[in-house]
């Protein structure tokens, strides 16, 4: 595998006024490493390779993570948790003496956390120190720019924005109500909360700015733009936007009124003009669909998350992993397997998250309409290593209990063996350190996701949505020979398509928000987003916390 970027640090003279704005911001510093040198930053960037890796691609280093907190997916109590563990698709039930932990995940499963929540203000604090370092990158290309051509620096400059504004989609999706910052350096009396539909403006206008200047170009294969952001990744990341625009443009989603997407208007560029909400998804997913770089579906879904999945046609937008390049960190597998399981496979397990009642339901388990998917996304019943029923060490063979999940599992018999677990990423031989460092990439975005947002649309705005419906849901089909049913292209198929398609890849609160399942009273509306983190309110007095959490 080649190296295309890898880490190496800030100078030294950037650090403080990135420590200092997001003090104002957040719980606390977020520069734990050292500086790159103590030289000063005129003597580091001396090219525009060299100002093109500090500014643009070191940014890549943190999409994903290395220790807990940090990154999009792959480790603990971060925004993937958020995302996962407060849905109703997945669950880490307390198991005797084991997934306790002051009772954070009871909490996410409950809807019940407060703005000490360890997984916000790590989320908070994650985020918001991607928008410092994409700032810190602005202030570089500003300063140093004459070093490149101005096409260079225009793309440069394209591409760090359109990094920040992956993190202000997170932001407003998460906490609703957050600051914009867009200097190095802002006052206190500056950095103060926008409005909802602010952060939602601001960040759709930036991609639509930085779309032009970004090559079009496959950012999943190894090359020039590996695991960056291009022209499909931000079409992508427009089309969450558009989707989500009811709720996003909705300044107070406490009432249980939000605006309506085909009133809301969003500019799409000079060349398309103004599109409604569902519009613009599909315009957006149309230009994705016919970029040169050529993303196509897997014959199986499978395919996506094979172990060398560098090659797959389907996956957008990915994490690179290699255990002999990179420190991202894998534990989703880690932290759902039953010890023996895992050890079997030369790994550790942690015997923890597993599928809810819910999610078994939605899957058709136990019945004979079974999903053909269910097999390639949990560990469920008798559990097989090579061919062979696993022997734990009390002579019993290992069996999971996919029916037999609760909250708390405390005197359950089936405390160890209950739930239905992570089968998603294929086992990886090559992968070290419990099998967190391995070859497969961390898949975020993926082509899957993008049709069945198309088909959501286009129903949404009158339309008919069955091709791009079906050509997901028969893909698993075909690919395994197994006749199924018609079914409609409605609104409550699409979402439980999305359901069964996109488990574990931390997209299912989200869809119970716009689909209205997150939340069973009127007056609970206030936990569709999170609580400001009580660590930054005490910081900045200026921050405000959002309503409900009061």
């Amino acid at each position: 595998m080649t190296t295309i970027y890898r880490h190496t640090g800030l100078p030294a003279s950037r650090t403080v006024f990135l420590i200092a704005v997001t003090l104002l911001i957040s719980s606390c510093g977020f520069l734990d490493e050292e500086a790159r040198s103590g030289q000063p930053e005129e003597a580091v960037i001396t090219s525009a390779a060299v100002l093109r890796q500090q500014s643009v691609l070191s940014l890549y280093d943190h999409i994903g993570g290395t220790v807990d907190g940090e990154g999009l997916q792959g480790t603990y109590r971060g925004v993937y948790d958020l995302q996962t563990f407060a849905s109703d698709e997945a669950i880490i039930p307390v198991r005797g003496g084991d997934w306790w932990d002051g009772g954070l995940w009871v909490d996410l499963h409950l809807h019940t956390w407060a703005a000490d929540n360890e997984c916000c203000e790590n989320a908070w604090v994650y985020l918001f120190q991607l928008v410092g370092l994409c700032n810190n990158s602005l202030h570089m290309l500003d300063a140093y720019g004459h070093l490149m051509s101005s096409e260079e620096l225009s793309a440069c400059s394209a591409e760090v924005r359109a990094v920040r504004a992956l993190a202000y989609m997170y932001l407003t999706d998460l906490f609703g109500r957050v600051p914009i910052v867009t200097q190095l350096t802002m006052p206190l009396h500056d950095i103060v909360q926008s409005e909802r539909s602010e952060v939602f403006a601001f960040t759709w206008n930036e991609l639509q700015s930085a779309m032009p200047y970004l090559a079009d170009a496959r950012s999943n294969s190894q090359g020039e733009y590996y695991g960056r952001i291009t022209q499909p990744v931000a079409c992508f990341m427009l089309m969450k936007l558009a989707l989500n625009a009811e709720i996003w443009t909705d300044d107070d989603w406490t009432d249980n009124v939000h605006p309506d997407g085909k009133s809301i208007m969003l500019d799409c560029g000079p060349d398309d003009g103004k599109k409604n909400a569902w519009e613009a998804v599909k315009l957006y997913g149309q230009k994705l669909l016919h970029s040169t770089a050529g993303y196509t579906l897997c014959e199986s879904q499978t395919d996506c998350f094979k172990v060398y999945n560098e090659d797959a046609p389907e996956n957008i937008f990915t994490i690179p992993m290699d255990p002999k390049i990179y420190r991202n960190r894998f534990k989703n597998l880690f932290r759902s397997l039953h010890y023996q399981h895992a050890a079997a496979y030369g790994y550790g397990g942690e015997n923890g998250s597993c599928a809810t009642l819910e999610t078994l339901k939605v899957f058709g388990y136990g019945t004979k309409d079974r999903d053909c998917r269910f097999a390639t996304t949990f560990f469920a019943d008798v559990v097989r290593v090579n061919g062979k029923p696993l022997i734990l060490s009390s002579g019993d063979t290992l069996i999971y209990r996919p029916n037999e999940v609760e909250i708390d599992l405390t005197g359950s018999p089936y405390v160890a063996t209950a739930g239905a677990r992570m089968f998603k990423y294929s086992y990886d031989p090559g992968g070290i350190f419990d099998g967190q460092l391995r070859n497969t990439d961390i898949v975020l975005f993926r082509l899957a996701d993008a049709y069945l947002m198309i088909a959501e649309a286009k129903v949404r705005n009158g339309e008919d949505g069955q091709s791009e419906f079906e050509i997901v849901r028969m893909r698993e089909a075909i690919a395994r020979s197994v006749r199924i049913s018609p079914r409609e292209a409605t609104l409550e198929n699409i979402y439980y398509e999305r359901w069964m398609e996109l488990m574990w890849e931390g997209w299912h609160r989200q869809d119970q928000i716009r689909f209205g399942t997150y939340t069973e009273q009127n007056n609970d509306r206030y936990l569709t987003v999170f609580p400001i983190p009580q660590t930054a309110l005490q910081t900045n007095s200026r921050l405000k916390q959002n309503k409900g959490y009061n």
